[in-house]
C-alpha cells in the first residue's frame, strides 16, 4: 500500500454540503506525497522505487501533484488569479508518511475546513496547518495585493530542496487601504 500512496495513488473525493460552499473565484487542487528513489535528489534518469528509504522515512521527493515544483516558475507553471479575487484550494496529503504543516507564504487561510469537514463552520485566517497523511483539508485565499503567494510544506526543506512548493501568481492592482507601496 505505501509504495502504492509513493507512487501518486491517492486522491480525493469532494462531497459539498447540500446548499454547496461559498462562491469563489478560482479553485485549485494539491495533493503532497513523498517519493522514494534509489537516485540522489535532482539525478536525472529513469530511478527504481527505494524500500530502505521508505522503511527510514527519507524520501527523495516531497511533491505536489507529482512533480517537484510543478507549480512554480522554476519547475513548471504556476497558478494564476487576480487581486480582488478568492480561491478554493483542495489539498489532499497522500503521504505515506509525513505530516504536511500546510502553509501560504505571503496570505493565509482565511476560511480554513480541517480534516475533510464541509460542514462545520471553518477555522478563520489560519496561517499554518497540520494535515496528518490520509487526510484532506480544503482553505481559501483573498488577493487584496498582487505577488505570488508560495503554497508550502513549512517543513521548508521539503519547499526548498524535495518540490512541495506551488506559487499563485497574482496579477493586479493593490488594495490601497491594505497595502501601500509607496510609503
Amino acid at each position: 500500500m505505501d509504495q502504492h500512496i509513493s507512487s501518486g495513488m491517492f486522491g480525493s473525493i469532494l462531497v459539498e454540503p447540500e446548499d454547496g460552499l461559498p462562491e469563489v473565484d478560482t479553485e485549485y487542487y494539491l495533493g503532497q506525497h513523498e517519493i522514494y528513489t534509489d537516485g540522489d535528489l535532482g539525478e536525472e534518469g529513469h530511478h527504481k522505487f527505494d524500500f530502505d528509504a521508505m522503511l527510514k522515512e527519507e524520501p527523495t521527493y516531497v511533491v505536489f501533484n507529482g512533480q517537484a515544483y510543478g507549480f512554480a516558475p522554476d519547475g513548471g507553471q504556476p497558478m494564476q488569479a487576480n487581486t480582488g479575487e478568492t480561491a478554493r484550494v483542495y489539498f489532499a496529503n497522500g503521504g505515506p508518511n509525513l505530516l504536511s504543516s500546510w502553509h501560504p507564504i505571503g496570505n493565509v487561510w482565511s476560511r480554513f475546513y480541517r480534516d475533510g469537514d464541509l460542514l462545520t463552520d471553518p477555522d478563520l485566517n489560519i496561517e499554518t496547518a497540520p494535515v496528518a497523511p490520509g487526510t484532506t483539508a480544503a482553505a481559501e485565499m483573498e488577493f487584496p495585493v498582487p505577488g505570488p503567494v508560495k503554497i508550502v510544506d513549512h517543513a521548508l526543506t521539503r519547499a526548498a530542496r524535495r518540490g512541495a512548493l506551488g506559487v499563485v501568481s497574482v496579477d493586479g492592482e493593490p488594495t490601497r487601504d491594505v497595502y501601500d507601496e509607496d510609503p
